[in-house]
This record gives structure tokens, C-alpha cells and sequence, in this order.
């Protein structure tokens, strides 16, 4: 049996997860160097292995939940912000044949990693707001604004394409 993970899950829900991880490794770095001296102390290729594993884990269920952050919190605001299209139209728009399916499909992945970009940021801002690392929230702030404007710009060709491929 041949175990698979999706190209989706990896981008859209580890890799986020793993910027977070990094984050806060960063942000909290004096607690952190402290936690690390004292594994290093115990000595053990095996607890490293483990708690190498167990990061890993952590980054990828982080990742999870910013990207239904993302979904739950932050999508229903794009949509008032920009609209979007009713589910069954994008439905039917996937089903007039393969190319509309595969454009659509690549629309709204792509889509779905920005919205979980955006939910990272907002998160990473509001952390550093409250450590008051005022240039990493400012930063994060203008990285949330860039992907604000390329979310836009996926919905607005996602809802042309639907248009589109309906009209035909």
C-alpha cells in the first residue's frame, strides 16, 4: 500500500503550520534557547528524533487550524468584501468540460492558500503586537494587505471564469 499525501495538504497546511512554528520560535527566543539547552543536556539521538517528529506534527495541526481559521473567519469577510459566485454556478461551470475544471480547480486552491496566508498573518500580528515587536506587526500588516489584493484578484477571475464558461 502506497501512502500519498496530497501536494494541497503539504502547501496549504504544513507549510503555513511550519511559518508559525518558526514565529514564535523566533518571537519567544530566550524561552526557547532555554527549552533546547535543556534537551541538549540529556544527550539522546532518540528524544531528538521524537521531538524533531513531534514539531513536525505540531507545525502540521497549527497549519490545520489557521487553514479553517481561514475558512470560517476570513473567507465569510472576503465575500462581503469582494462577492463571489453561488456554490451550484461554480459547480456547474466545473462540469462544462475539462479545461473550465481544471482553471477553476487551480482558482480555487490557490485562493484557499491565500485565505490560510491571510489567517497566518493576522495571527503572527497580533502576537507581535502583544510582545511589542512593532516592525514585525507592521510588516505582517502589509504582508496581510498584499494578499488581501491577491485574494481580490483570484475571486474576481474565479467569478469572470464562472461567467464565462456559463454563458457558453
Amino acid at each position: 500500500m502506497r501512502i500519498r499525501i496530497p501536494y494541497y495538504s503539504i502547501i496549504n497546511i504544513f507549510f503555513p503550520g511550519l511559518m508559525f512554528t518558526g514565529f514564535v520560535l523566533l518571537l519567544f527566543l530566550g524561552d526557547v534557547r532555554v527549552l533546547t539547552e535543556a534537551v541538549a543536556d540529556i544527550n539522546s539521538v532518540g528524544l531528538e528524533i521524537v521531538i524533531t517528529v513531534s514539531l513536525f506534527a505540531i507545525a502540521y495541526e497549527i497549519g490545520y487550524m489557521l487553514h479553517r481559521l481561514g475558512a470560517v473567519v476570513i473567507e465569510p469577510l472576503l465575500k462581503k468584501m469582494f462577492g463571489w459566485v453561488e456554490y451550484d454556478d461554480f459547480v456547474l461551470a466545473g462540469k462544462v468540460g475539462d479545461k473550465a475544471h481544471e482553471k477553476l480547480e487551480m482558482l480555487s486552491r490557490e485562493y484557499g492558500f491565500v485565505r490560510t496566508q491571510i489567517a497566518l498573518f493576522v495571527i503572527m500580528s497580533v502576537l507581535s503586537g502583544i510582545c511589542t515587536q512593532w516592525w514585525i506587526m507592521v510588516s505582517c500588516f502589509i504582508c496581510i494587505m498584499l494578499l488581501i489584493l491577491t485574494a481580490r484578484g483570484f475571486m474576481k477571475k474565479t467569478q469572470t471564469a464562472v461567467a464565462q464558461y456559463l454563458a457558453n
